[in-house]
């Protein structure tokens, strides 16, 4: 009897110590665990779970074939996400070998165009921000080194450049503000003497706009039309005459010329002063403007600038339709709500982003229309 009842009590004593060490195993194995230098995640039944997890902490990933928590990228059903030295999916600007990637809330990896508030970005192909200069959609467009794309005027390593609203860089001549600036085929902002071949255009060496009226340059007076062509020849101002040299548009002044036989005066403004035989210049027949009997090379009758019949109220060289912005170096702001380039089919958020001069006449085709890009 006595030896019955302590078999029974080992049984019973086995029984309950092996129930215990089962229950401590459960509740030493539930949650994280570590294995080696990575983390692996068990559940209540003492199973490896995989695939997503949530905590009060942020989203994880098991990896389905070991289990193991997932650090860095990780490609889950076609798409890439991030998950930091902790194993937390990140969200929002991620940077990785000195290159910065944007992850939305879901933790998906954005590809092409990004807006963030009023800023636009773009995502290459493989995630990474693009900085600098880019080519794409038949045009070249700037980022900043935060990654913004370039709306309005830049300079670019001492050149100025000007990319519309929709951030695409611009070409040939644009009207911006009030005035007219030349952008060469690769885009530089052009200043100082122009020629198309027919006519001159002088372009102000500090902003670059066009001149189209009076303009001293090199100590010597200079005038242009409206459409920015260089005259030459008899110019009427008001009722005033001036003599521009027909082959370099220089105004004579202080002097006395010969012009087409006829002896003619003008003063330190360039005016022509008159004498005791003629009534008006070129009045050998009979008091006749300037080139009245033939040989002077133009005639402004008008007071407004450019009003002779040569001008023309559109863009120098071609039509204009392009929206006006402030010169180069002010600021800009001239936007639209359109992703640059595109339509932006990525969701708008809130977030923060990441971390000389020329006296030369130059020729140009003055036609817009990139050829070869910045350089």
């Amino acid at each position: 009897m006595i030896r019955s009842k302590w078999m029974t009590a080992c049984v019973l004593a086995g029984l309950i110590t092996a129930m215990s060490g089962a229950g401590a195993f459960s509740a030493l194995a539930a949650g994280w665990t570590q294995e080696g230098s990575n983390w692996a995640y068990y559940d209540t039944d003492g199973s490896k779970h995989k695939g997503w997890i949530q905590t009060n902490d942020g989203y994880y990933y098991l990896d389905l074939s070991t289990g193991l928590m997932s650090i860095g990228w990780k490609q889950i059903n076609n798409n890439w996400y991030y998950f930091k030295s902790n194993g937390i999916m990140a969200t929002r600007w991620v940077q990785d070998n000195g290159k910065w990637y944007f992850m939305l809330d879901d933790g998906t990896m954005v590809k092409g165009w990004l807006r963030i508030g009023e800023d636009y970005f773009f995502l290459k192909g493989d995630g990474s921000m693009v900085t600098g200069w880019r080519d794409m959609d038949n045009a070249w467009y700037y980022f900043k080194e935060n990654g913004t794309v370039v709306i309005g005027w830049k300079n670019i390593e001492g050149s100025w450049y000007y990319f519309g609203s929709d951030a695409k860089m611009m070409t040939g001549w644009q009207k911006i503000g009030n005035d007219y600036f030349y952008l060469n085929s690769d885009g530089k902002m052009l200043t100082g003497w122009l020629s198309d071949g027919t006519n001159k255009y002088y372009m102000d060496l500090n902003n670059g706009s066009m001149a189209n009226s009076w303009k001293q340059i090199d100590n010597n007076w200079y005038y242009f039309n409206s459409a920015g062509h260089m005259q030459t020849g008899w110019l009427n101002l008001n009722g005033k005459y001036y003599y521009l040299d027909p082959s370099t548009g220089k105004m004579a002044v202080n002097q006395t010329l010969t012009i087409d036989g006829s002896s003619y005066t003008f003063d330190s403004n360039g005016v022509y002063t008159g004498s005791s035989n003629n009534n008006s210049p070129g009045g050998n027949s009979g008091g006749s403007t300037p080139g009245g009997s033939g040989g002077a090379n133009n005639v402004i009758n008008n007071s407004s600038p450019g009003s002779n019949s040569g001008s023309n109220s559109n863009a120098p060289g071609s039509s204009n339709s392009n929206p006006n912005f402030n010169a180069p170096g002010s600021s800009n702001s001239g936007s639209n709500s359109n992703a640059p380039g595109s339509s932006n089919s990525n969701p708008n958020s809130n977030y923060n982003s990441p971390g000389s001069s020329n006296s030369g006449t130059t020729s140009v085709g003055l036609q817009p229309g990139r050829t070869d890009g910045p350089h």
